[in-house]
């Protein structure tokens, strides 16, 4: 409204599953991986065949960037990864990058719908999809998210070059 008022120029940007550093038990990778180091096993309430475009926060925020530009000016841009995974696969590479079977809990009851309060749904003009032509991996992603968590609860033993390193047993 203000673009049609004013001239006032915006950019949209609606974002994929966002994972990486500084994330907390908001955000659901964050809790997965918690979960898998922690229990050995991720809870989940929804369908296991879902896929997701991850974007790891790094590749968000250098791509936020660039469609600020104004060769995107008045647009809506989905910005996501470029790899389309389901939600079963993620949980098999989280238990790959942490070296341990990570057991599925599944529940029946499968969510529906994100607001329940209102009857209102607004469907907003069509979108670009933006995707970085360099990205974060995202075994590389969870691997780096895996050492956070790690270091986080032992940092005497230091970054040790950066590597992932177990206790030893």
């Amino acid at each position: 409204l203000f673009h049609e008022m004013y001239g006032l120029d915006y950019t949209v940007l609606r974002y994929g599953s966002l994972y990486g550093p500084r994330a907390n038990e908001k955000n659901a990778i964050f809790r997965y991986v918690q979960s898998a180091i922690r229990d050995g096993a991720v809870s989940y309430s929804g369908d296991l065949e879902a896929r997701r475009e991850f974007i790891h926060v790094e590749d968000a925020a250098r791509a936020s960037v660039v469609v600020l530009e104004a060769d995107y000016a008045n647009e809506h841009i989905v910005l996501t990864g470029s790899q389309l995974l389901g939600v079963r696969d993620l949980f098999h590479m989280i238990g790959e990058v942490l070296g341990k079977p990570v057991e599925i809990r599944n529940s029946d009851q499968k969510k529906t719908a994100h607001y329940i309060l209102t009857p209102y749904n607004f469907t907003p003009k069509m979108g670009r999809k933006y995707v970085p032509n360099m990205q974060i991996d995202l075994g590389q992603g969870l691997l780096q998210l895996v050492q956070d968590m790690y270091h986080e609860h032992h940092p005497e033993l230091g970054e040790r070059a950066g590597y992932f390193v177990p206790e030893e047993s």
